[in-house]
């Protein structure tokens, strides 16, 4: 694959991590106000211990953004550290400088330098993928998967900086359908297949970003996003790819290119990073303290995919151990109550003998989804 004209800082990255000095919390903020209307989110968090992953909220802060148009959007808290608010498209004024105010729960004011709305971005022309073998470090065999690339086409009077987010979502099933639940009485599933098929939805905890700010044409091809392997099942069956496509401005773009050059690599966002990057997030009271994270005003353009089962990969055998049972009491020891049955009767008129085993085989649930069905899944 090559680029059709001259990409900086091309690459994807783990998101920043967030540490500064061993003993230190600092403050992390996630914000990003697009230009679609509808609802836009903040989340707030404290850095944490390096390896440690947890989302440490900033729990009761007061919240807002504003433009130099007078307009004020109060974010109001919906979970423990995530703020939202609805704007309109009349809150959204191409050229209008936007900036945010937080006011922590111990009452540290700290206010971000001004973001100006750009105009729209091209949007993403296309998203493909192909088969690909990947070396890693701890395999003797490499490992077989495929990769994502993407083409955008621009305009050459439109924003040059981007970065990328990914989102996936794939299906998978349950080995057994469910004919019995024993709860200390054994009853009649009413659905047989209502535990059968799960969606499970994950962000791809990686950015990616371009520029084209040095080459003439605003155009990218074959850029490479999301490598996906046969490690998992999540192209056994089908699999979608939403790519979030976000415009920046030039210090936006330099402080994820600082971000990229210090953590490619590195772990997650909450964990803790070696030298501090300065954002655009300050107290106002204290301009030493330092603040993690960047308030970001973009266009927003987006794409999604859908892969139906890649059947040339090798996928890893479900653990799915069924043992024969006559009665519920003859289940195994370690099998708690309440658990499932399937009915092995060779008439198929129901009852014994059953089949038992761990609720995974019966219950997709246990796989980490949920059997709501998205509302853009085809």
């Amino acid at each position: 694959m090559i680029l059709s004209c001259v990409i900086l800082l091309t690459g994807c990255i783990d998101p920043f991590d967030t540490d500064l000095r061993d003993n230190q919390s600092s403050l992390v903020v996630e914000a990003v106000i697009t230009d679609r209307p509808g609802e836009q989110t903040i989340y707030l968090s404290h850095s944490s211990p390096i390896n440690d992953t947890a989302f440490n909220a900033e729990t009761g802060a007061y919240v807002t953004v504003s433009n130099d148009l007078g307009s004020v959007k109060e974010f109001v808290e919906s979970k423990p550290g995530v703020y939202t608010t609805q704007m309109s498209a009349d809150d959204l004024v191409v050229g209008a400088s936007y900036w945010l105010n937080i006011v922590s729960s111990d009452g540290v004011l700290y206010e971000s330098d001004a973001e100006q709305l750009p105009l729209p971005g091209p949007p993403v022309d296309s998203i493909y993928w192909e088969f690909e073998t990947e070396g890693t470090a701890d395999r003797h065999e490499p490992l077989n998967g495929i990769r994502f690339y993407m083409d955008m086409l621009g305009e050459e009077d439109q924003p040059r900086n981007f970065r990328w987010e990914l989102e996936e979502t794939w299906i998978y099933y349950s080995v057994w359908y469910i004919d019995y639940i024993f709860t200390g009485v054994l009853q009649q599933f009413p659905d047989p297949w209502s535990l059968n098929a799960c969606w499970s939805t994950e962000k791809i905890h990686q950015i990616y970003t371009a520029s084209t700010s040095a080459s003439v044409s605003n155009t990218i091809t074959g850029f490479p996003l999301h490598f996906v392997s046969e490690e998992t099942h999540r192209l056994q069956t089908r699999y979608s790819l939403l790519v979030k496509q976000y415009t920046l401005s030039d210090f936006a773009y330099n402080y994820w290119k600082q971000v990229r050059e210090q953590n490619q690599g590195s772990g997650g966002i909450y964990e803790k990073q070696p030298d501090y990057i300065s954002g655009n997030i300050y107290n106002t009271s204290d301009p030493n303290e330092r603040v993690l994270g960047y308030f970001n005003v973009s266009s927003l353009s987006e794409k999604r995919i859908f892969v139906s089962g890649v059947r040339e990969l090798v996928y890893p055998v479900t653990n799915c151990t069924i043992y024969t049972i006559w009665r519920p009491r003859d289940k195994p020891l370690w099998m708690q109550v309440p658990f499932y049955l399937v009915s092995f009767d060779p008439t198929r008129q129901g009852g014994p003998p059953y089949g038992v085993g761990v609720n995974l085989c019966f219950d997709c649930r246990n796989g980490g989804g949920t059997t709501d069905k998205p509302d853009f899944w085809k």
